[in-house]
């Protein structure tokens, strides 16, 4: 440890070499209460506070050389001397080895207010008043200084006539001279348990994931109080913001402006692109930094600006963006919109909806009849995307998209990411009996030992992969299929499969349609055991989410469903897939030449909503493509 005491300038100066010299261990201020570099308050010290290292207790003494032989000039240290009743003296060692003039002053007290005078200790009680405990990391005047019995607080030390005026602090409280440390001076570290300055919480450590991060910070979903933090999940939607919480406007449906995870949302109500308030967690506009609160003295201002001294950044996105979604489940023939047992159609209906969102940043049925449109009126398409009770059930969750390596992210059939593979079959992979067997005897399964060649063997010759888990067995003999190409999106998107609210009677098994199969043989979505899995069909999606359009930039968006699509950028059809159809596929491209037609200026962000309806067993296929966008809020750190 280090006895740290001012100079004249504020800095402080290192007194180890003095200290191990006369062979005492000397002792550091801890290091919440270290005095910033700009700290204009002068700690005058009299002494300096040192442990005998023969004898184990803390002494206060005249100097660390011996009480009668004074301090050691050493250039820079500052130290007391003597003054007028209610003075305080100070001077400075100067480069040539001697102390300066001393410099008399009248003292005035800080925040910490004024200490009693120490009593003689014995372990474990004391006979004496004792000095006070600051409520701040702080003090006022301390009471006299004399011997300290070890593992005792520093607070309530015996009195010694010549040794007042001694400054001490502890972590458990402070006996400190008049002008002494000031809270505002304080620095703070993260994991000490003490929450100070930028910091929002201290757990006393600097773990993620326990509510309070690794840099001191509220974590996302929790609520941190106390000295050491104790933190605890907050519970978005009880209409309570607290802790991390933006927001909680006593639901946890996104679109409304507070987020379903009870964060605040940018303000897409105009057309003349989003816009967002400072500490939402999103840059956007002239921000600079956004680290999720609007405080100053953390890198990142209360004005979203980047403070002098810290640099700010944003995490990468990574593989993959998850996107606010709304899904609502609906019965069968409630409305009679869905189920209406219209099949066969391949092409898409254009023309149902509007093509400009109405005040609720919803799609407005034109009242187009004809073909596979099937729609019964403007208000049973008005609850396709409104919750209403009795006719659907809503869930807000995220749908994950993934990166596409094109700068672009969409959605996938597998868990992490992978896409679906498009597959031929392998009809015949060697008998039940005579396959080649492993290093341990066993059989393995598709291969045979004869010297035929089977249709595995001519569709692993040419470089194709086994689809794991195809390999089945059908009269004695193995089949299986390989792997053709590779699609995105989801020829099997059920996300209300869970949802109670339709009943298990309309359960229904699903088909892969011949977008994703192209021999069209329609397989069904079936357990390893071959047995049907049944899925709850007749649902609606809505997603919405932003991008920051660029001049210079051409951002080409993908989408394919089965039934309805629609895609309105900046509250303006973009595409347009509606109908029940088997699945359909509709592209934009937003450039220089089509960035007029949806009102995009350079360096706005806009609103990118995408409307799904699946309307029809056995097919439930959906693809959507949406621009990079970063969500992540700023990370600050000082240079």
């Amino acid at each position: 440890m280090r006895a740290l005491v001012p100079v004249s300038d504020g800095a402080l100066a290192s007194d180890e070499q003095d200290a191990a010299a006369a062979g005492r261990l000397s002792l550091s201020l801890p290091p919440r209460l270290r005095l910033s570099p700009n700290g204009a308050t002068m700690v005058r010290m009299r002494t300096r506070l040192c442990i005998l290292a023969s004898f184990l207790s803390v002494a206060f003494l005249g100097g660390c050389g011996g009480g009668s032989d004074g301090p050691k000039c050493i250039p820079g240290l500052t130290v007391e001397c003597p003054c007028p009743t209610s003075q305080h003296g100070a001077q400075t060692c100067n480069a040539s080895g001697t102390f300066a003039a001393c410099v008399c002053a009248t003292p005035t007290l800080d925040a910490g207010g004024l200490g009693g005078a120490g009593g003689t200790m014995v372990p474990p009680t004391s006979s004496g008043t004792g000095g006070q405990v600051a409520a701040l990391p702080d003090a006022g005047a301390g009471g006299t200084g004399g011997v300290i019995v070890p593992v005792t607080s520093l607070a309530d030390a015996s009195t010694t006539a010549s040794e007042t005026g001694v400054q001490t602090i502890t972590d458990s409280g402070v006996s400190a001279e008049v002008g002494a440390l000031d809270a505002s001076q304080a620095v703070a570290v993260c994991g000490d348990g003490i929450t100070l300055g930028p910091e929002t919480c201290d757990d006393g450590n600097t773990v993620n994931g326990d509510g309070c991060s690794s840099t001191c910070h509220l974590e996302f979903r929790y609520k941190c109080s106390g000295s050491p933090s104790k933190c605890s999940p907050t519970v978005c939607g009880d209409g309570k913001k607290e802790g991390a919480e933006g927001c909680d406007d006593g639901n946890t449906m996104p679109f409304d402006g507070c987020s379903e995870d009870c964060q605040i949302e940018p303000n897409c109500s105009g057309t003349s692109g989003c816009t967002s308030q400072c500490g939402d967690g999103i840059i956007m506009g002239s921000e600079q930094c956004d680290d999720g609160n609007a405080a100053s003295g953390d890198g990142c201002s209360s004005t979203c600006q980047i403070e002098p001294g810290w640099t700010c950044t944003q995490p990468p996105i990574g593989n993959e963006m998850m996107v606010p979604a709304v899904y609502r489940d609906f019965k069968f023939q409630n409305p009679t919109d869905f189920e209406a047992g219209i099949t066969g159609q391949t092409t898409a209906s254009a023309g149902i909806v509007n093509p400009d969102l109405d005040a609720d940043g919803k799609p407005v049925f034109t009242g187009l009849t004809g073909g596979a449109i099937h729609v019964a009126s403007q208000s049973t398409f008005a609850e396709w995307y409104r919750n209403t009770p009795g006719i659907n059930h809503a869930t807000a969750s995220k749908l994950t998209l993934w990166n596409n390596g094109q700068g672009a992210y969409v959605n996938r059939n597998g868990a992490n990411g992978d896409q679906w593979a498009v597959t031929e079959p392998a009809y015949f992979c060697g008998d039940v009996g005579m396959e080649l067997m492993d290093s341990n005897g066993s059989p393995i399964p598709c291969t045979t030992g004869l010297s035929n060649t089977t249709d595995c063997d001519k569709e692993v010759a040419a470089g194709k992969v086994m689809l794991p888990g195809s390999c089945t067995i059908a009269n004695g003999s193995y089949t299986a299929r390989f792997i053709v190409s590779k699609m995105d999106g989801n020829p099997l998107f059920f996300p209300v499969d869970g949802d109670s609210f339709t009943p298990a009677s309309e359960l229904h098994f699903a088909q892969v349609p011949p977008y994703y199969d192209p021999q069209g043989t329609w397989p069904h979505d079936v357990d390893p055991s071959g047995k049907d899995i049944l899925h709850n069909f007749s649902f609606t999606s809505e997603v919405r989410y932003w991008f920051e359009y660029e001049t210079g930039k051409s951002y080409q968006l993908n989408f394919v469903g089965n039934d309805d699509v629609w895609v309105f950028i900046n509250k303006k059809l973009a595409v347009d897939l509606g109908g029940i159809h088997t699945p359909v596929e509709g592209s934009v491209t937003i450039d220089g030449t089509t960035a007029s037609k949806f009102g995009l200026a350079n360096g706005n962000v806009y609103e990118i909503a995408v409307f799904y309806a699946q309307r029809q067993t056995t097919g439930a296929a959906l693809e959507l493509t949406l621009p990079a966008f970063n969500t992540a809020p700023s990370v600050c750190t000082p240079l």
